[in-house]
């Protein structure tokens, strides 16, 4: 019974953060939601012009428009996960003194809001495809879902590792947003693992978000195979560092509340 009363109030903790969160984020502010929606939208929109001006078509499918949206969602859903996290202790301090508020709640509803806005951005932006009369059909839903689910776990584990390491070394987080950049440009988000030399490929194939954003692609195009992403190593990397995210977490808890 005690464990169902813990749960249940967790259940009302974790809600009432995610209230407060999306009131903050989209209630206080003039753009709100449009934000959301302007984000993916503009990277697509420049990517468009290089393909444009470079006279190059999709790698796959017949819309640039479409294969840009199935990179850029899946690393906004990642990127903003980690960085949310990262700036979810500090700047819910105050919550802190509440004993029934612990720091894994606070990320718990960020990662919530987080997923839940990539997932409708990305149905507004199919539905705004098909109104506008791209043609495109997707293969198979149920493999979207898993690279997904992996990413987040992926974004949670590093997200969790860097709000653990930030209140010792707070200049962490300027080292960490320096040294991620190269990642938006190496993840695969305008091109597809196939383009790549052998040697490009060898050194690229340890960034996991390129296997799981090819993941993703395989399950969207039915004429994409993906046939070098390997799945075996991207699930192996998601489960270890999300073990390492947990760990880091259960460790940092008790300062977190110092802080």
């Amino acid at each position: 019974m005690e464990l169902i009363h813990a749960a249940r109030v967790q259940k009302r903790v974790i809600f009432a953060l995610m209230m407060r969160e999306i009131r903050s984020r989209y209630g206080n502010r003039k753009l709100g939601f449009f934000w959301a929606l302007f984000e993916p939208f503009a990277h697509i929109i420049v990517f468009i012009g290089l393909f444009t001006a470079l006279g190059r078509a999709a790698p796959v499918g017949e819309s640039i428009f479409v294969f840009l949206l199935t990179g850029i969602v899946p690393w906004l859903l990642y990127n903003n996960i980690v960085n949310s996290i990262m700036a979810g202790q500090t700047s819910n301090k105050a919550l802190m003194g509440y004993p029934q508020v612990m720091p894994m709640d606070i990320s718990i509803s960020r990662i919530i809001i987080e997923s839940s806005t990539k997932l409708i951005v990305f149905l507004l932006f199919l539905s705004a495809a098909f109104y506008l009369g791209i043609v495109f059909r997707i293969n198979d839903f149920l493999q979207m879902i898993a690279p997904v689910g992996l990413i987040i776990l992926l974004a949670t584990g590093i997200g969790l590792i860097n709000a653990a390491i930030i209140p010792r070394y707070p200049s962490y987080r300027n080292i960490y947003s320096a040294l991620s950049r190269p990642l938006y440009f190496v993840s695969g988000i305008f091109f597809t693992a196939s383009f790549l030399s052998p040697e490009l490929y060898e050194i690229l194939y340890y960034n996991p978000l390129l296997h799981l954003i090819e993941w993703f692609r395989v399950g969207f195009y039915p004429s994409f195979e993906g046939s070098k992403f390997d799945q075996t190593f991207a699930i192996s990397v998601c489960i270890g560092i999300f073990t390492l995210g947990l760990i880091s977490e259960r460790v940092s808890s008790k300062r977190a509340r110092q802080v």
